[in-house]
C-alpha cells in the first residue's frame, strides 16, 4: 500500500503552505510524486471578458498589469513548494525519480484542469483553508463528479502517524474513503471505528465493525476499536475523534443528496467546519 501519485491544489494563499507540507512528507514517505496543480482564477481573461461583456474593453497598461499579478501568484506557489520539498528531502522540480514534487503551470481553467489530471491520481491533497473556503466548488468537483479521494491537511503532518478515526456506517462512501486511506491507515498507532446511532442505516447498508476488521486485517492494517456515539452524526463523530486525539478522520462525504446537504447541512459540513480537528480523508 502506497501513495505514489499525488496532486495537490493550491490557489496562491496563505493555506498553500500546510497543503504542501502535507504533499512533500506524503511523497517522502511513500517515494511518490507529487504534481502542484495552480487554480488561482486567470486575472487577465476574466478582466477582459468583463470588459467586452459591459462593452469596454482593457487597456494594454492593465492588462499587462494583470499578467504580472498572475505571474508572481505562480511564482510563490513554485517557492513555497520549493521549501516544503526540501525540509522533507524531497526533490523539487521535474523530472524522473521520487520523492519528487513539480509544480505544474497555470494553463487550463481549474475545472477542466482538474478534470484532466484526477484521472489517475492515488490522492488529492488540499489544505483546510482552500478546502472550507474558496476551494470549496473545486471541492464538490473532485468528489462528486470526478470521484477522487481528498485529504483535507490540518496542522503538522506528523499527526498522521498517531491515533486514526473511521467514521464507518458502512455505505459505499464510506468504503471507498477507507480504501483510499489505506495507506494513511497502516501508519496510524491505532485506530478507533466510530458508529453514530443516528447516522446507520441498516435497510441500505452494512456497518458491520467485525466485516470492516478483516478487511482491514487483510491488508495488513489490524484491528480497530468500535466506539458508538450518539447524537446529531457530524458533530457527534468530531467529538469522538477529538477525544480520542485523533490526528485523521476517514469518512464518507455527501453520502445524502447534494441538495440535502446545502441546506441542511450535514456531516460532511460538519467535518470541514472542525478547523482545529484531525485532518479528514474524504471520498464520496
Amino acid at each position: 500500500m502506497s501513495l505514489k501519485r499525488l496532486v495537490a491544489i493550491t490557489d496562491g494563499g496563505a493555506g498553500d503552505g500546510e497543503t504542501l507540507a502535507f504533499a512533500a512528507a506524503l511523497a517522502a514517505q511513500h517515494e511518490g510524486s507529487v504534481e502542484v496543480l495552480p487554480v488561482y482564477p486567470d486575472m487577465a481573461v476574466d478582466m477582459v471578458t468583463l470588459g467586452l461583456t459591459l462593452g469596454s474593453t482593457l487597456s494594454q497598461e492593465a492588462i499587462d498589469e494583470l499578467a504580472r499579478a498572475q505571474l508572481e501568484l505562480q511564482r510563490r506557489i513554485e517557492a513555497t513548494a520549493a521549501r516544503a520539498a526540501a525540509a522533507h528531502d524531497v526533490v523539487f522540480g521535474a523530472g524522473d525519480g521520487a520523492p519528487r514534487m513539480a509544480v505544474l503551470e497555470r494553463g487550463l481553467r481549474p475545472a477542466l484542469a482538474l478534470t484532466r489530471i484526477l484521472a489517475l491520481c492515488d490522492l488529492v491533497v488540499m489544505g483546510q483553508a482552500y478546502a472550507a473556503g474558496a476551494g470549496r466548488d473545486a471541492l464538490a468537483q473532485i468528489l462528486l463528479d470526478l470521484r477522487a479521494p481528498v485529504l483535507v491537511g490540518r496542522g503538522d503532518p506528523a499527526r498522521l502517524d498517531g491515533p486514526a478515526a473511521i467514521a464507518w456506517d458502512g455505505s459505499p462512501q464510506a468504503g471507498r474513503a477507507v480504501r483510499a486511506a489505506l495507506p494513511l491507515l497502516a501508519m496510524a498507532s491505532e485506530i478507533h471505528i466510530l458508529q453514530c446511532v443516528s447516522g446507520l442505516d441498516r435497510s441500505t447498508a452494512d456497518p458491520d465493525v467485525d466485516r470492516l476488521n478483516a478487511y482491514l486485517k487483510a491488508h495488513g492494517v489490524g484491528e480497530g476499536v468500535a466506539v458508538l456515539v450518539e447524537g446529531e452524526e457530524g458533530p457527534a463523530l468530531v467529538g469522538a475523534a477529538r477525544s480520542r486525539r485523533s490526528g485523521l478522520l476517514v469518512a464518507g462525504a455527501y453520502g445524502h443528496s447534494r441538495l440535502r446537504e446545502t441546506m441542511f447541512g450535514g456531516a460532511t459540513r460538519a467535518f470541514l467546519k472542525d478547523a482545529d480537528g484531525p485532518s479528514l480523508v474524504l471520498a464520496h
